[in-house]
């Protein structure tokens, strides 16, 4: 049995350049460090995406730490790419949904700038990918989710008792600990929705079984910092 620390990034920039750590993004990662090292936490192996966000978040965090594991990077990991969904889907819902249309003229059109929150268009668009949606420049849901899955065999393989920290996103996050349960696609994207930046979710992996044992921990972060971008 090994324990499994998946560690969501911390904040990241603008929905215009999103995949980097902001001042907010850091201090939440060293105070994660931080708290680990006074916890005693002590990791024999550690993962990250291969974002860049991801991989700054698992460097400074490891970098609070004694002893830390080398980190790998294992691209499995990585969160959808919903710049993708925009640019190769939602053409197609803005023609064909009335709706969708109305709530792109209310949340983005005219707002470039905006601010990487997830909107109520965002989550239209993420559940008609979901629900099968394609494209062929743009990964599947189904893709996707079986990429995220795969990242168990290397886990599997270390030897039993190790703790392991995984930076990852999001979406995985909920994927996993989703599956923990058997939940259905749309419940694993709301477990996604409400995690923090820089929250910690910790699952037992056995060979044929999966427990989750906490989500969303934020004991590192003030009420200030807890934030979701």
């Amino acid at each position: 049995m090994s324990e499994l620390y998946l560690i969501r990034h911390g904040q990241a920039g603008s929905r215009a350049d999103y995949d980097w750590l902001s001042d907010t993004g850091r201090l939440q990662a060293r105070r994660l460090g931080a708290y680990f090292r006074a916890q005693g936490v002590r990791f024999t192996a550690a993962f990250c995406g291969g974002m860049r966000r991801q991989r700054e978040t698992a460097e400074t965090v490891l970098g609070e730490l004694p002893d830390a594991p080398a980190l790998t990077v294992d691209e499995r990991w990585n969160e959808f790419n919903l710049e993708g969904l925009w640019e190769h889907l939602a053409p197609r819902l803005l023609e064909e949904d009335v709706g969708f249309a109305q709530q792109y003229a209310r949340e983005h059109a005219g707002n470039p700038a905006a601010e990487r929150t997830i909107t109520s268009c965002d989550i239209t668009l993420i559940r008609a990918w979901v629900r099968g949606a394609c494209h062929p420049e743009v990964e599947s849901w189904r893709d996707f989710r079986a990429r995220v899955e795969a990242a168990r065999d290397a886990v599997a393989a270390l030897p039993a008792g190790s703790a392991v920290a995984v930076f990852t996103s999001a979406t995985p996050t909920g994927i996993w600990c989703g599956n923990a349960f058997n939940l259905q696609p749309r419940d694993m994207l709301r477990i996604a929705a409400v995690l923090f930046n820089s929250s910690f979710s910790t699952l037992r992996l056995r060979p044929h079984e999966l427990t989750l044992q906490s989500l969303n921990q934020t004991p590192h972060l003030d009420p200030a910092l807890r934030t979701y971008r």
